[in-house]
């Protein structure tokens, strides 16, 4: 009987594993891919639960990151502004389901038990991104891509959603092939990653036309580059994102349109505009602090900021459900204290690092970074497979930096 418990566990584990790895593959795949990956890690939780049960068997969950404790603080904080949102009750639910997304890193840290584990789903997340990148310039090079659902970007190169997310999924491909590179194959294999490596970064500069692509592209190489230096001359490392961002100004028309469109849309709200995406910007930030001063403690309540947006004079008739600002988000609909909740989610992940491996260190503090420089323009952690995206790299990197004694040369 004990042996087959053990069988029976084992073989939970590795669907434990597949489910995780399904959702690593499923951000490349889609938003439906994304919902049935989540499914079915809901299933593997209710059976790993079980048999936690059965066999007293928990995973001791002090030893657990630190940011898992302040998501469910948020998530509490969250539940409880039901009590006093300014939006409908299906609004309310709909807002709450958004950040409950941050859940799914609990569920994800549960799963994922030692750092082999981790590791595959690593693999498989860069096979998934690297069929999104060969089928993005596939699609560049006009050739036909059944699994595209995007429609009318076949020559922005865009398989799936928008040109907002693609280029900081690839982005990410590149972050984690990059710091992990200790796992690289060795001998005449070893051109596949720099390879991968080329492609992704050309394609984000010279093919995308997403401006938060071209921003989360230089951090990677501001922090790729800083954690090369030795600490006192880090600094140097600023110059790094500066002497690209000139050369692209000159070599990638791309990145040249779009940067210089910033300045005519700020131009064009000042005229009363807002059909550009940083005139409509500009007129959420507006509403979201007008709402923040109104009530800035705590705030308006889950899912009120369309809501409070429309009642407060925004311009745009049928405007999101978020602010394009993760910070003001949280602020508009937690107050003071959500907006406190979630810097604790992010300063924690930082502190998180510090407890890993050296690759899985540097490369959990630039998705982190990465995270909190895109909430400043987007809602990285509120959309659909973005955030379930950057929730499974934050496990999955510190379960694999929990082997501290890996020798990896090529990162010291």
């Amino acid at each position: 009987m004990q042996i087959n418990r053990s069988v029976w566990q084992d073989q939970w584990q590795r669907l434990n594993v597949f489910c995780v790895s399904f959702l690593a593959v499923s951000v490349s795949l889609g938003v439906a891919v994304v919902s049935l990956a989540k499914l079915l890690l809901l299933v593997a939780v209710l059976g790993q639960l079980v048999l936690d049960v059965k066999n007293r068997s928990f995973p001791a969950f002090k030893d657990w990151p630190r940011v898992t404790w302040w998501v469910v603080l948020a998530m509490v904080w969250m539940t409880l502004s039901v009590l006093w949102t300014e939006a409908s009750s299906a609004e309310a639910l709909a807002g709450w389901g958004r950040h409950s997304r941050l859940l799914w890193l609990l569920a994800m840290l549960y799963l994922l038990r030692t750092p082999a584990q981790a590791l595959l789903t690593l693999k498989w997340f860069v096979v998934g991104m690297t069929l999104m990148l060969l089928s993005s310039w596939a699609l560049v090079a006009g050739l036909p891509v059944p699994w595209a659902t995007a429609k009318g970007l076949p020559s922005l190169g865009i398989v799936h959603g928008s040109t907002l997310e693609q280029p900081i999924l690839i982005t990410l491909l590149v972050v984690v092939l990059w710091f992990m590179r200790g796992h690289w194959p060795q001998g005449r294999w070893r051109w596949v990653p720099i390879s991968i490596l080329l492609l992704a970064v050309i394609n984000v500069f010279f093919v995308m036309t997403g401006r938060s692509g071209f921003l989360v592209m230089l951090i990677f190489f501001f922090m790729a580059v800083w954690w090369q230096m030795r600490p006192p001359w880090r600094w140097l490392a600023t110059g790094v994102p500066l002497l690209l961002v000139a050369l692209l100004m000159i070599f990638s028309p791309r990145f040249q349109q779009r940067t210089q469109e910033i300045s005519s849309d700020v131009l064009s709200y000042r005229q009363g505009s807002i059909e550009t995406s940083q005139a409509q910007r500009l007129d959420y930030w507006h509403r979201s602090v007008l709402a923040v001063a109104e009530k800035p403690l705590a705030g308006h309540g889950v899912g009120s900021w369309l809501t409070t947006y429309h009642r407060l004079g925004g311009l745009q008739a049928k405007a999101p459900s978020n602010p394009h600002q993760q910070y003001l988000l949280w602020a508009v609909e937690g107050g003071g204290i959500g907006l406190l909740l979630f810097l604790g989610i992010l300063l924690s992940q930082y502190k998180d690092a510090q407890d890993v491996s050296r690759p899985a260190k540097q490369a959990l503090w630039t998705v982190t970074t990465i995270a909190a420089v895109m909430g400043l323009m987007n809602c990285p952690y509120f959309g659909a497979g973005m955030g379930e995206c950057l929730l499974y790299l934050t496990a999955s990197l510190w379960v694999l930096g929990q082997q501290k004694n890996q020798a990896n040369s090529l990162t010291r």
